[in-house]
């Protein structure tokens, strides 16, 4: 996420929902709902809401720069959704360019 990375910024999407907001963002197929966790956790000001199990996987709740969002995990893939349709472009790259930047080794 640091200048001079190599990680092209992710493709949003910009699938709106009735009752989910703004779907804008897949999770690469391998990584898990726990994955993305670990990621975000790292995003200074990322408020953790909750997580709770659905029929379907589990829906995770955060807020970021007083915008809320959720990301939802069935069939084994991580979908990301902004409660806003109208949040802004780059706090939306900001949070997929965390879940796809691998952590810097310790």
């Amino acid at each position: 996420m640091g200048e001079g990375s190599d990680i092209e910024p992710p493709k949003l999407l910009k699938s709106i929902s009735h009752d989910a907001g703004r779907h804008f963002f897949d999770a690469p197929a391998a990584m898990s709902l726990d994955d993305c966790i670990l990621r975000l956790s790292t995003l200074e000001g990322l408020n953790i809401v909750s997580l709770t199990p659905s029929e379907l996987g589990h829906w995770f709740s955060f807020q970021l720069e007083e915008h809320a969002f959720s990301a939802n995990d069935p069939f084994g893939e991580v979908w990301f959704f902004a409660e806003d349709p109208e949040t802004p472009e780059p706090i939306l790259q900001k949070i997929a360019l965390c879940v796809v930047t691998p952590p810097n080794p310790s």
